[in-house]
């Protein structure tokens, strides 16, 4: 056998199973239904995930009920964070970090710490 009709051979195999392969595919397609009920679930999965996210946290009363003596400020290159510890509806020990923008955002927070009532 030569290199040329060895070259043929190999390829007439290579086809007939890509055809082998293709009608397996076809015997065994979905339907349409089961896309529409697969992507139905993939639908309430996400929904799911997405409540089960927490809400967001913008003021210390979101998280806490009472405020510790002490909080902290931090600086970064894209804003700041808040966090304060204290005491939740449960009146378990949360700590408390949210994310500002500007000085203003963080100073409606300081305000809002030095109002809330201490946890002693």
């Amino acid at each position: 056998m030569t290199i040329s009709n060895c070259n043929k051979s190999l390829r007439q195999d290579n086809m007939a199973k890509k055809k082998a392969t293709f009608s397996e595919l076809v015997e065994s397609a979905v339907s349409e239904q089961d896309l529409i009920d697969a992507l139905d679930e993939l639908k309430a999965e996400f929904e799911e995930m997405e409540m089960a996210t927490a809400k967001a946290v913008n003021k210390l009363s979101d998280k806490l009920v009472k405020v510790n003596e002490n909080f902290t400020i931090n600086m970064y290159d894209n804003g700041f964070m808040v966090e304060a510890g204290g005491r939740n509806k449960k009146t378990d020990y949360v700590n408390a970090k949210i994310m500002c923008s500007t000085v203003d955002e963080v100073l409606a927070l300081v305000r809002e710490a030095c109002e809330m009532e201490r946890d002693s």
